[in-house]
C-alpha cells in the first residue's frame, strides 16, 4: 500500500489494532473488533470477525425499515510506514482482501443474511 506522506509502497497494517465495521452506512457502538496477530491465529481472527458480523446482523434485524445490505465497509487506521512517516489518524484503509478475503466475507454475509432473513444486494463498485 502507498503511504500518504512519502507516496512509496511502504504502508502496512500493524500486527494489532482495530477494524471498524460499517454496513449501509450504519455502525453499532460496538461495531469494531480488535486484532492482534501476535496472539491470535488467522482462524481465531476469522472466528472473532464472524461473531462481530453475527452481532451486527442481530442488531440490524431489529430495525423496522431494513434496506437490503448494499455496502459493507471494513477499515482500519492502524497503519505504519516502513520509512517512519507519521500517518494521520484520519487515514483509513479497507482491509478487504488484506486481512479477510472478499470471497470469505461474502460467504459469511450470505450465511448471516439467511440466518436473520435479510437481503443482500451488494453494489460491487461500492464494496
Amino acid at each position: 500500500m502507498y503511504c500518504p506522506k512519502c507516496l512509496n509502497n511502504t504502508l502496512a497494517i500493524n500486527s494489532r489494532g482495530v477494524v471498524h465495521l460499517m454496513i449501509n452506512g450504519k455502525k453499532m457502538d460496538s461495531g469494531r473488533f480488535l486484532f492482534n496477530f501476535g496472539e491470535m491465529t488467522s482462524a481465531e481472527f476469522l472466528q472473532a470477525f464472524t461473531e462481530k458480523i453475527e452481532s451486527f446482523f442481530k442488531w440490524y434485524s431489529n430495525f423496522q425499515n431494513q434496506d437490503p445490505i448494499a455496502v459493507v465497509e471494513l477499515y482500519t487506521s492502524d497503519l505504519t510506514c516502513e520509512d517512519g512517516c507519521p500517518i494521520p489518524i484520519e487515514h483509513y484503509v479497507s482491509v478487504i482482501d488484506i486481512l479477510i478475503k472478499k470471497d470469505t466475507l461474502l460467504k459469511i454475509l450470505s450465511s448471516q443474511a439467511e440466518k436473520f432473513n435479510m437481503t443482500i444486494e451488494l453494489n460491487p463498485e461500492a464494496n
